[in-house]
């Protein structure tokens, strides 16, 4: 058995190559998860049809009819993930399109970021048009804000438990790890490559140009995800939000609670009759 003086120790520069292609992973590269029972009978009532985004196929259901409501799933996640919104809404009088986000689900696609959820949501809404309302729960949330950023106009949006600056998640990646300072740079320059923006340009207040209509915000203050001074941030930068601190739910069981899809669903008629009057 070798003995540990026997071992050539990594450099420090492989270990700092080894620990800036991590973090490039972990920000650009997801984990398909598989569909629920629950999640997969939701989707068998839907239309499945494809979007072609950026030469990707991302796939997509729609269900209902009425004014259009799409739900945005987070990172790690699946359009169905969102499944308990999709009678309510329904039952409310709204069709509602789920997705797959690129390199989420069934969709297609190696490598994704906010940036590029932001892009498919963008196109996607345009291809359906006249999109009344868009739900985002975490990064689905973020992306919703950066397309707003870029041209989508919506009547309403809700915002879940998100993140409202792509600096601070980076940020928090690398405090997480204790980066040295060059690969810190590193990092952020290869952001910007990927994305084609600095990691500021999906920051606050470099998003407030896009938050023209009523949004809902919910975050549970003891979110251990996503920080609920993202969204009081957020809160604090859009004259016509509504922030609603939840507690006893977590990241992810925000879009599990009736009572919060309830306040969800009864937002978005409000905003629906306010554009009738």
């Amino acid at each position: 058995m070798l003995n540990d003086l026997d071992v050539e120790p990594e450099s420090e520069s492989e270990l700092k190559n080894a620990l800036l292609d991590n973090l490039i992973r972990d920000f650009s590269i997801p984990q398909r998860v598989s569909l629920t029972n629950e999640e997969e009978f939701c989707l068998l009532q839907g239309e499945r049809f494809a979007h072609y985004h950026d030469g990707i196929r991302l796939a997509c259901w729609h269900f209902g009819f009425g004014p259009e409501v799409v739900l945005v799933h987070g990172w790690n996640s699946r359009g169905a993930n969102m499944w308990r919104f999709v009678t309510p809404l329904v039952s409310a009088g709204y069709s509602v399109t789920v997705f797959d986000a690129p390199a989420h689900g069934e969709s297609k696609g190696s490598r994704t970021s906010p940036v590029h959820f932001a892009d498919a949501l963008r196109t996607l809404c345009g291809y359906l048009g006249n999109v009344h309302a868009v739900v985002g729960h975490s990064l689905g949330s973020a992306a919703s804000l950066i397309a707003f950023r870029d041209g989508l106009q919506v009547n309403t949006s809700v915002h879940l438990a998100g993140p409202s600056s792509m600096s601070a998640v980076a940020c928090k990646q690398l405090a997480a790890v204790n980066a040295p300072y060059e690969t810190r740079r590193q990092y952020l320059e290869w952001i910007q490559d990927f994305t084609n923006q600095s990691v500021l340009d999906a920051d606050l207040p470099s998003l407030t140009g896009g938050l023209r209509h009523p949004g809902l915000i919910l975050h549970d203050r003891a979110d251990r995800v996503v920080p609920f001074k993202a969204s009081e941030a957020l809160n604090g930068a859009w004259p016509q939000s509504t922030f609603v601190p939840v507690e006893g739910l977590g990241h992810r069981q925000l879009i599990t609670d009736a009572q919060v899809i309830s306040r969800c669903v009864a937002f978005i008629r409000a905003a629906g009759r306010a554009t009738q009057t």
